[in-house]
């Protein structure tokens, strides 16, 4: 965890889970997983295992001491919808999301399906913002499934960018990232960018400050 996120969309991260395994392409260039490895050696406690999915149960309580209202980055390290996290370990997270009610928490995740079939028995308190990762056309269906959960607010991670996501249908979508991919040689592609930039995207940009696109690697 990190009360001072060099990520730029948010203040600190938590993470109750982690460790993950690859499922898509965009999980090829994996920071979490070279950061797992780099704190496994330092003898960092909570990353013995490396990038082993683990169970943190002793951090669940940590945004309960964090008394400034903080914008959490939940499971940087991990997908908390992994197929290993027992469904009864997310009712716990989100009821300690529930209790610290005092701050904004951002989970993230590439396993869209299986966030849509927990969907009616989690408890989505409206400071529990979720959002999926979309790194090319291929899996746009992330978008469908988060749009059919009880999320309050929905948010899109357009990172990393790998390929024309084509035109967007971003119904009931709050918020967006758009980004490169770390620990890439390419570049993030002018021609990408602007696919993913134009459009309904465009449209929805002038409902207000609620719809935040960042550009190229630079992020709310």
């Amino acid at each position: 965890m990190a009360t001072n996120s060099h990520i730029e969309w948010t203040d600190a991260t938590w993470n109750p889970v982690t460790g993950c395994t690859k499922i898509s392409p965009g999980c090829k260039h994996c920071y979490a997983e070279r950061l797992s490895h780099r704190l496994q050696l330092m003898g960092q406690a909570n990353y013995r295992n490396g990038f082993k999915l683990t169970l943190q149960p002793q951090m669940l309580d940590l945004p309960l001491r964090w008394k400034t209202p903080k914008r959490i980055f939940v499971n940087s390290m991990s997908d908390l919808f992994h197929k290993d996290v027992p469904t009864d370990y997310i009712k716990r997270v989100f009821d300690a999301m529930k209790r610290a009610h005092w701050h904004q928490y951002q989970v993230l995740t590439k396993r869209s399906e299986r966030v849509l079939e927990l969907s009616s028995e989690l408890e989505w308190s409206p400071q529990i913002w979720m959002g999926v990762s979309i790194e090319n056309a291929k899996y746009k269906h992330r978008i469908d499934d988060l749009r059919q959960t009880g999320a309050h607010v929905k948010f899109l991670s357009l990172e990393p960018l790998l390929g024309s996501l084509g035109k967007l249908n971003l119904r009931a979508i709050d918020w967006a990232i758009v980004g490169g991919e770390s620990g890439a040689t390419n570049a993030l592609s002018q021609v990408w960018r602007f696919s993913s930039n134009s459009g309904a995207v465009s449209k929805r940009a002038k409902r207000g400050a609620r719809w935040k696109a960042a550009r190229g690697i630079k992020c709310p």
